[in-house]
Protein backbone atom coordinates (compact mmCIF):
# COMPACT_ATOMS: atom_id res chain seq x y z
CA UNK A 1 0.00 0.00 0.00
CA UNK A 2 3.05 2.16 1.22
CA UNK A 3 4.63 1.86 -2.67
CA UNK A 4 0.98 2.62 -4.32
CA UNK A 5 0.71 6.10 -1.94
CA UNK A 6 4.52 7.17 -2.42
CA UNK A 7 4.31 6.40 -6.62
CA UNK A 8 0.26 8.21 -6.82
CA UNK A 9 2.50 11.55 -4.53
CA UNK A 10 5.32 11.29 -7.25
CA UNK A 11 3.07 11.23 -10.09
CA UNK A 12 1.18 14.62 -8.65
CA UNK A 13 4.29 16.40 -7.74
CA UNK A 14 5.66 15.02 -11.50
CA UNK A 15 2.14 16.80 -12.93
CA UNK A 16 2.89 19.87 -10.46
CA UNK A 17 6.36 20.41 -12.08
CA UNK A 18 5.47 19.66 -15.43
CA UNK A 19 2.44 22.16 -14.98
CA UNK A 20 5.29 25.21 -13.48
CA UNK A 21 7.66 24.20 -16.00
CA UNK A 22 5.30 24.37 -19.07
CA UNK A 23 3.55 27.74 -17.48
CA UNK A 24 6.98 29.12 -17.09
CA UNK A 25 8.10 28.20 -21.10
CA UNK A 26 5.03 30.06 -21.68
CA UNK A 27 5.60 33.07 -19.94
CA UNK A 28 8.87 33.54 -21.17
CA UNK A 29 8.17 33.23 -24.86
CA UNK A 30 4.69 35.00 -24.40
CA UNK A 31 6.91 37.94 -22.57
CA UNK A 32 7.56 41.54 -24.53
CA UNK A 33 10.42 43.56 -23.26
CA UNK A 34 8.71 46.86 -22.07
CA UNK A 35 8.59 49.14 -25.21
CA UNK A 36 10.98 52.63 -24.98
CA UNK A 37 10.99 55.57 -26.96
CA UNK A 38 14.24 57.00 -28.23
CA UNK A 39 15.33 60.80 -27.20
CA UNK A 40 14.43 63.43 -30.32
CA UNK A 41 18.38 63.86 -31.04
CA UNK A 42 17.93 65.24 -34.63
CA UNK A 43 19.65 68.63 -35.06
CA UNK A 44 17.31 71.84 -33.92
CA UNK A 45 17.97 75.57 -34.21
CA UNK A 46 18.91 78.11 -31.14
CA UNK A 47 16.00 79.96 -30.01
CA UNK A 48 16.27 83.07 -28.04
CA UNK A 49 13.57 83.13 -24.91
CA UNK A 50 12.48 86.29 -23.56
CA UNK A 51 14.40 86.36 -20.28
CA UNK A 52 17.46 86.48 -23.11
CA UNK A 53 18.62 82.80 -22.29
CA UNK A 54 19.60 80.64 -25.31
CA UNK A 55 18.21 77.35 -26.13
CA UNK A 56 21.08 75.54 -27.23
CA UNK A 57 20.68 74.15 -30.86
CA UNK A 58 20.89 70.43 -30.73
CA UNK A 59 23.76 69.07 -33.50
CA UNK A 60 24.81 65.71 -34.70
CA UNK A 61 27.14 63.51 -32.34
CA UNK A 62 30.56 64.99 -32.75
CA UNK A 63 33.42 62.86 -34.50
CA UNK A 64 36.00 65.01 -32.17
CA UNK A 65 37.45 63.40 -28.95
CA UNK A 66 35.95 65.74 -25.74
CA UNK A 67 38.08 68.87 -25.31
CA UNK A 68 39.14 68.04 -21.77
CA UNK A 69 40.12 64.78 -20.39
CA UNK A 70 37.08 62.29 -18.82
CA UNK A 71 37.70 60.71 -15.61
CA UNK A 72 38.54 57.23 -15.91
CA UNK A 73 36.07 54.79 -16.41
CA UNK A 74 33.58 57.33 -17.19
CA UNK A 75 31.07 57.43 -20.90
CA UNK A 76 30.77 60.98 -22.02
CA UNK A 77 26.62 61.20 -22.46
CA UNK A 78 26.02 64.84 -24.07
CA UNK A 79 28.89 67.52 -25.13
CA UNK A 80 27.71 70.89 -24.58
CA UNK A 81 29.98 74.37 -25.58
CA UNK A 82 28.65 78.36 -24.76
CA UNK A 83 30.29 81.22 -25.95
CA UNK A 84 29.37 84.18 -23.82
CA UNK A 85 30.11 87.79 -23.51
CA UNK A 86 30.91 89.10 -20.31
CA UNK A 87 28.98 92.15 -19.39
CA UNK A 88 32.23 94.09 -18.81
CA UNK A 89 32.75 95.74 -22.38
CA UNK A 90 36.55 95.40 -22.46
CA UNK A 91 36.36 91.76 -22.08
CA UNK A 92 36.71 88.96 -25.10
CA UNK A 93 33.73 86.49 -25.23
CA UNK A 94 34.52 83.27 -23.47
CA UNK A 95 33.70 79.78 -24.20
CA UNK A 96 32.71 76.87 -21.86
CA UNK A 97 32.90 73.28 -23.11
CA UNK A 98 31.02 70.71 -20.90
CA UNK A 99 30.36 67.30 -20.77
CA UNK A 100 27.81 65.45 -19.14
CA UNK A 101 29.58 61.82 -18.48
CA UNK A 102 28.08 58.56 -16.83
CA UNK A 103 30.27 57.29 -13.75
CA UNK A 104 30.34 56.19 -10.13
CA UNK A 105 26.49 55.04 -10.47
CA UNK A 106 25.49 58.66 -11.87
CA UNK A 107 25.76 61.75 -14.26
CA UNK A 108 28.81 64.00 -13.64
CA UNK A 109 29.42 67.42 -15.54
CA UNK A 110 32.99 68.11 -16.84
CA UNK A 111 33.74 71.86 -17.30
CA UNK A 112 36.77 73.60 -19.82
CA UNK A 113 37.47 76.74 -21.40
CA UNK A 114 39.72 77.08 -24.33
CA UNK A 115 39.67 81.12 -23.22
CA UNK A 116 40.68 80.56 -19.07
CA UNK A 117 40.44 78.26 -16.05
CA UNK A 118 37.13 77.68 -14.92
CA UNK A 119 37.40 78.27 -11.16
CA UNK A 120 33.97 77.02 -10.56
CA UNK A 121 31.20 74.47 -11.60
CA UNK A 122 27.68 73.07 -10.40
CA UNK A 123 26.23 70.00 -10.75
CA UNK A 124 22.13 70.01 -9.67
CA UNK A 125 20.18 66.71 -10.55
CA UNK A 126 17.08 68.04 -10.73
CA UNK A 127 15.63 64.62 -11.78
CA UNK A 128 17.65 61.61 -11.03
CA UNK A 129 17.98 59.26 -13.94
CA UNK A 130 17.38 55.53 -14.07
CA UNK A 131 20.43 53.37 -14.29
CA UNK A 132 20.40 49.78 -15.06
CA UNK A 133 20.64 47.69 -11.35
CA UNK A 134 24.10 46.12 -11.55
CA UNK A 135 23.56 42.22 -12.64
CA UNK A 136 23.99 39.48 -10.30
CA UNK A 137 24.74 36.63 -12.36
CA UNK A 138 26.09 34.09 -9.31
CA UNK A 139 23.40 32.67 -6.61
CA UNK A 140 24.78 30.15 -3.75
CA UNK A 141 23.46 28.42 -1.38
CA UNK A 142 22.55 25.46 1.33
CA UNK A 143 20.13 22.51 0.75
CA UNK A 144 18.55 19.73 2.61
CA UNK A 145 17.53 16.50 1.12
CA UNK A 146 13.77 16.76 2.94
CA UNK A 147 13.32 12.96 2.75
CA UNK A 148 16.69 11.67 4.38
CA UNK A 149 17.66 14.89 5.47
CA UNK A 150 21.12 15.22 4.08
CA UNK A 151 23.12 18.52 3.58
CA UNK A 152 24.30 19.96 0.65
CA UNK A 153 25.35 22.71 -1.47
CA UNK A 154 24.22 24.78 -4.91
CA UNK A 155 25.41 26.67 -7.05
CA UNK A 156 23.92 28.78 -10.20
CA UNK A 157 24.50 31.46 -12.99
CA UNK A 158 22.73 33.09 -15.15
CA UNK A 159 23.40 32.96 -19.05
CA UNK A 160 20.94 35.51 -20.56
CA UNK A 161 17.51 33.86 -20.54
CA UNK A 162 18.78 30.66 -19.21
CA UNK A 163 20.54 29.34 -15.69
CA UNK A 164 22.79 26.64 -14.80
CA UNK A 165 23.52 25.07 -11.71
CA UNK A 166 25.27 22.40 -9.90
CA UNK A 167 24.08 20.67 -6.62
CA UNK A 168 26.28 18.69 -4.42
CA UNK A 169 24.23 16.13 -2.02
CA UNK A 170 26.12 14.51 0.97
CA UNK A 171 24.88 10.50 0.89
CA UNK A 172 24.96 8.56 4.33
CA UNK A 173 28.63 6.92 3.18
CA UNK A 174 29.87 10.51 3.13
CA UNK A 175 30.08 10.58 -0.59
CA UNK A 176 29.04 13.84 -2.79
CA UNK A 177 26.05 12.89 -5.09
CA UNK A 178 26.64 15.42 -7.65
CA UNK A 179 23.10 16.87 -10.10
CA UNK A 180 23.47 19.45 -12.96
CA UNK A 181 20.42 21.81 -13.85
CA UNK A 182 19.51 23.99 -16.93
CA UNK A 183 16.38 26.09 -16.47
CA UNK A 184 14.63 29.59 -18.38
CA UNK A 185 14.73 32.54 -16.92
CA UNK A 186 10.95 34.69 -17.21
Amino acid sequence: MRAVIMSDTSLVLMIVLLSFLAGGIIGWLAHEEPATVPEDTRPAPARRQPDGSLLARRASPPASPPPHVLPPGSRERRRIAVTAQPTRPDCPPLTLDLSLVEMDGGQRIVASSPDGTVLDALDMPIVPTDLPAPRRNWAAGASVDLQRQHPGLWLDRDLGRFRVGIDLVMEEDGALQGRARLGFRF
